[in-house]
This record gives C-alpha cells, structure tokens and sequence, in this order.
C-alpha cells in the first residue's frame, strides 16, 4: 500500500516534524497543497519534494529550480492549456514529448488530449504545484521575448537539461547528471484548436441517425436515387451492432449499385474479411466482442488484410483528435461522425473507395527483406545499419509489430531509451500478447522510473507469460515493483 504524502515526507527526512506541522496548518488557511506550502515556506528543498511525489505517484519528478529548457517546446501546447491544465512541455528527448503536472493518477484525460494535439507519445513528470505555476508564467513569458531558453534560479551553467527524480532519490545529483535537452529544431504546430472543416451542400436529399439514450433512430428519412451501378459491383462490408444502422447503409450502398455484406459484431467482421477481403469494410467504432478499433489493428496487423480500405463510424468518439488517431494509429482511410448525411456520406465512401481502387491486397513480403536484414546488423552489434534498416522496414509496413520490436532493441541497445521506449509501446499495440515486447518495456519504464506503468506492462505480460515458471518470474518482479 502506498503511503501519504504526509508519511513519506517525514520517513523521508524531507523536512522536520515542527515545519510540518505549521505548514499543514497554513495549507488548510491558503488553500495550498502541502508540498507547495512547504516550498514557499522555505523548509524544504524542491528537488526533495520531488522526490517524495515521485515515491509518491510512481513517476519520475522533476526539480523546476534546477531545469533548463528551449524555449521552443512550449510551442508544442498553447500557454492557455498549460495554465488551465497545470501541465508544462520540457523538452521532446527521444521523440517523445516530456510533460511536468501535478497529478499522474487524475492526468489520463490530459495526457490523451496531448498526445492528439502533438501527435507524440507523452511522458509524465511530477512537479511540485507551486514550483509548476512560477515555472510556467516564467518559460512562456521567456517566449515572448525571444529567448531561445529558460532556466531554474539554480540550473547549473552548460546545455539546458532537466533535473529528474527518481523516486525516492534524495541526494543532490552532480550538475554532470542532468539529462541534456538539445536547442532541436521543432516547428510550431499550427491550428492545434481547429478542425478541418468539412461543408456539404444543404439542398441535397440526407438521412440522419440521432444517437441517444444507447438507441438508435431514423430522424428523417428519404427516398434514395440509385445511381447507375459501377461495373465492378464492389464489394461493402458494413460493421454495426444496431440493425437499423446496417439496413440504411445497406440500403444506400445497395441503390448506387453496391454488392453490400453486414456483420453485426467484430468477431464476426474478421472472420468475413479473411474469409474474402471485400473492396471497403466500413466499421463501427463500438462493437461487441471485439471493439472497432482492435478489429481496425486486428486486419491492419495481418498480411492478408491489411490492404482492404477501413472506413470508420462512430457516434461516440467524437471529434477531430479522435479521426486523426484513428488515421495514423488504426490505419482508418476516413473517419465518420453520427448522425451523417447521406449525400456527404456516400460522397466520402466513393472517395476511399477511388483513392484505394488500385491498391493490391499484397501482403507486406516487400518489407521482410528489409526486416531480416535488420535483425542481422542487430545480432551482429551493427547498431546504427539495424536502425536503418528497419526504419525502411517500417517505411513500407508501418504495422509490422516485429519490426517495431526490433527497432526498439536497437535504439535501446544505443541507448536512445526514449525512442525505444516509443518503439517498443507501438508493437504492444500491435501485438498485445507479445511476451518479449512486454517484458522489455516493463524493464525500460522500471530503469527510467516509471513505476507505475512498469506495474501495469508487468501486469499484462504476467497474462501472456508463456509458462508457470516464467509467470513467477513476473510475479516476483511486480511484487518488488509495488513493494518498492
């Protein structure tokens, strides 16, 4: 069981009973939490602080007074969102963007909202509240300027770095410790509030789908014009637990000269997809037995289907970032909002269905030369050919999760732990069941002091551990981890 706050300042020898006791006495007054009373005190150290919240929440902290950043990070997430969110972007080390907060257990929705809004995975730091506040006003104001980077009223001379705490690290580190954060050359993305927008013409006949109450109705409908059949009669695959859902889009596909086949569950879309690939397979994102989006990875991750267009539906996943991830992480060839009109609709399906006409159902054979090859270099301690190699790999099949895999053991073996990191998440996304992958990213968040998401890693390779004795083995580390 994890202590308090409380607990572990004083088992911690952060800071003397008495000062303690006046400055939870002062937080009930201002409203402060009790780390941040104790900063703006004085009686305690911030890189201690740090510590004890790292100890505290499972994450890695991290020592504002001591930081430096370039200042060309903040451009990453808009100043509003930062002070309103209390969250800080410190540098983009690895290709990862690392993130100060306040409170790794509440900070899912932010992180989520994060990662949209950058397209970068996030790593979280545990910042003391006050030091975070001061921190922000400073580093964005330093923007304003002009400045090419900010520093903590004790970051020592030399290249900008951030002074991370590992849990339970109280010592002062050497200034020679610092992780270094290069000035990078990161361009400021653009319209990060703003949708794409999408018009359709008013006058032409629609149909929508209302979605409340976990109901589906028919708000209005319409008779629809077949348009004359295309002379391949391509073939549809639509995917909907609702079956007033299926019968209208059948209905619509069916009148522009669509051959049109339904499932009402994942299950039962995969197994209609592998046993003939259809030209389109437009797929709900809330399913039974197997969610939309695992069916999406599930025929992205397999040769033999991977090249049939998905276009995806939702009425739930709402939004902008939701379309982009579903692109870039699902392979979604479009991204479908309900309720839908039916000219926009049909408009968009005949667009993937175009764009795609050419596209062989071939598997990723072109890829495994490259992949091979990469594994090779890496055997052989060619580090830097093994990186590049399976980077062409992946050029040509972003979805191979054994090149993912591999990718990340050579950048972990060069020491780029942070993009190995990142390679190693995506082949687990991949390949959820993929002992090795687990294993090796529950090793590399426990060294980098990400405690909690080592716990969690573990926890799922314990379920796709391969036998008792190495079940064990992982039960052995968990309890050490949480015990820790």
């Amino acid at each position: 069981m994890s202590q308090s706050t409380r607990d572990l300042l004083l088992a911690r020898g952060a800071v003397a009973p008495a000062e303690l006791a006046q400055a939870e006495a002062e937080a009930v007054r201002t409203g402060r939490r009790i780390c941040s009373q104790l900063l703006s005190m004085g009686a305690a150290d911030e890189r201690a602080l740090a510590a004890v919240l790292a100890e505290r929440h499972g994450v890695p902290g991290v020592d504002l007074s001591r930081t430096g950043l370039a200042t060309n990070v903040l451009d990453l997430v808009p100043r509003p969102v930062c002070e309103a969110d209390l969250i800080l972007p410190l540098s983009t080390e690895g290709g990862r963007l690392h993130l100060a907060l306040t409170s790794p257990v509440d900070a899912e929705r932010i992180l989520a909202e994060v990662r949209f809004v950058t397209g970068m995975e996030v790593s979280a730091y545990v910042a003391v509240e006050e030091s975070l506040r001061r921190t922000t006003l400073a580093a964005y104001e330093a923007l304003d300027r002009g400045l090419p980077e900010w520093r903590g009223f004790a970051a020592p001379p030399g290249p900008a770095g951030l002074a991370v705490v590992l849990p339970g690290d109280f010592p002062m580190p050497p200034e020679d410790e610092l992780i270094e954060v290069g000035e990078g050359d990161l361009e400021p993305i653009d319209d990060l509030d703003e949708p794409p927008a999408e018009g359709a013409p008013a006058d032409e006949a629609e149909i929508e789908i209302a979605v409340g109450g976990g109901e589906e109705e028919v708000v209005e409908q319409v008779v629809v014009r077949a348009d004359p059949a295309p002379s391949d009669r391509r073939r549809v695959l639509v995917v909907d637990d609702e079956p007033e859902i299926r019968q209208l889009v059948e209905k619509a596909l069916a009148a522009r000269g669509y051959q049109v086949e339904t499932a009402a569950d994942g299950e039962e879309a995969l197994a209609r997809v592998q046993a003939r690939p259809p030209n389109l397979v437009l797929l709900d994102a809330m399913l039974p037995k197997i969610h939309g989006f695992e069916v999406a990875r599930k025929l992205r991750s397999d040769p033999s289907t991977r090249s049939v267009p998905v276009v995806m539906m939702t009425a739930i996943y709402r939004g902008w970032r939701f379309a982009q991830d579903a692109r870039e992480n699902y392979g979604a060839e479009d991204y479908i909002e309900k309720p839908f009109r039916l000219d926009d609709f049909t408009r968009r399906i005949e667009a993937v269905l175009e764009s795609t006409a050419s596209r062989k159902v071939a598997p990723a054979a072109s890829a495994d030369p490259l992949l091979q090859r990469g594994k090779e270099l890496l055997l052989a301690g060619k580090l830097d050919a093994a990186v590049s190699s399976l980077e062409e790999a992946l050029k040509l099949d972003p979805f191979a999760a054994e090149a993912h895999y591999q990718l990340a053991k050579a950048l972990r073996a060069k020491g780029e732990h942070f993009r190995a990191m990142t390679a190693f998440e995506r082949a687990v996304e991949l390949r959820p069941g993929a002992f090795p992958a687990l294993r090796s990213l529950a090793a590399l968040y426990t060294e980098k002091g990400f405690r909690r998401k080592a716990a969690e890693t573990l926890e799922r390779a314990l379920a796709a551990a391969p036998d008792a004795t190495t079940r064990d083995a992982i039960r052995s580390d968990l309890l050490e981890l949480l015990g820790a």
